[in-house]
């Protein structure tokens, strides 16, 4: 009776240690506060999830972590999420997959950069691990599924909405985000495609790297190279604000439509700065991402491809969405 005493206690006081250990540990910079101190749990009845996202300097990633945590409590996930500091952090987020790979997640919900984590991924698919793509889609044959906007009829929407307001042989101008990136790349094609189409001209396509300063920048140097500019694409939401700043220091009126729909850019157009923007939905995409990460876990059949949707905002539904936007943040 007494080993028995002795032996139970014991396992309780290093249950204690374990739990205190755990509790002084650091977290890093790239995880949030839920999954820093511990790793996936893999012995729980609980699917275990990983979602990790290119970036978490904007709101459009704390969106889709929000997405991806409200998924988690809705479906009883063992879930972690993690993310790089900025998206083009591109080798920051393949090591965060390397070491999450070592801890055998059950499915991988990846937002990527560019295809340079596919050789990486392929230690994923080596070992049964399904991984769904977000936002961003990738050229590798492994994927169970994208789940996100359709980039080129994003950009397209974009152009028509130029189109609408400006006149045949008007100058225009398109600040892309970073060269090479997948999402990047098909809104520029969508945009241009369309204004070239009813005639408009594209006199330059400049990169600013999806940053706000940046455009401030790049939009300087395009009034200054190209006077005549009627309006301005712009491949994200952050650089249609700087492209804006550097329009209004220049006391100009140019047109400027954006993609994403986050609160800044949704609080600009009520306010008639900002002409206008192609929402994006990235809380649902996660979302959406763990559900049908469960699908695959459970080998019940997932869409190679799922939308989720753009919409465009204008003054007039631009206050209705960004009381949705903050709701969703918690604001």
């Amino acid at each position: 009776m007494k080993k028995k005493y002795f032996l139970t206690l014991s396992l309780v006081i290093i249950s204690a240690l374990m739990l205190l250990a755990g509790c002084g540990s650091s977290s890093s910079g790239n995880e949030s506060e839920e999954s820093a101190d511990e790793s996936i749990d893999n012995d729980s009845d609980k699917p275990t999830i990983a979602v990790v996202l290119k970036g978490s300097d904007a709101e459009y990633f704390k969106l889709a972590e929000a997405g991806a945590k409200q998924a988690f409590e809705d479906f009883d996930v063992n879930g972690k999420f993690l993310a790089a500091s900025t998206q083009t952090q591109e080798q920051e987020l393949i090591n965060i997959l390397e070491d999450l790979s070592t801890e055998s997640p059950e499915a991988l919900v990846l937002m990527p950069s560019t295809g340079s984590v596919i050789p990486t991924l392929s230690k994923y698919s080596d070992a049964d691990i399904p991984v769904l793509l977000i936002d961003t889609d990738l050229d590798w044959e492994d994927k169970v599924t994208y789940i996100g906007t359709d980039n080129y009829t994003a950009g397209q929407k974009a152009g028509e909405y130029l189109t609408s307001i400006l006149s045949e042989g008007d100058e225009v101008a398109i600040i892309e985000g970073v060269s090479g990136a997948a999402q990047n790349e098909a809104r520029v094609s969508g945009a241009k495609d369309k204004l070239e189409e009813h005639g408009l001209k594209v006199v330059t396509v400049q990169a600013a790297d999806f940053d706000r300063t940046k455009a401030v920048n790049v939009m300087e140097n395009i009034i200054t190279a190209h006077p005549n500019i009627k309006g301005v694409f712009t491949a994200n939401d952050e650089m249609a604000l700087g492209a804006l700043q550097a329009i209004n220091a220049s006391n100009l009126e140019i047109p400027v439509i954006g993609i994403d729909g986050t609160s800044d850019a949704l609080k600009s157009i009520s306010q008639g700065d900002l002409d206008a923007v192609i929402q994006q939905l990235p809380y649902q995409m996660a979302y959406i991402g763990v559900e049908n990460a469960i699908r695959a876990i459970n080998d019940e059949t997932v869409e190679e491809k799922i939308d989720s949707g753009i919409d465009l905002i204008t003054n007039e539904n631009a206050q209705e969405k960004l009381d949705e936007v903050n709701d969703w943040l918690g604001k």
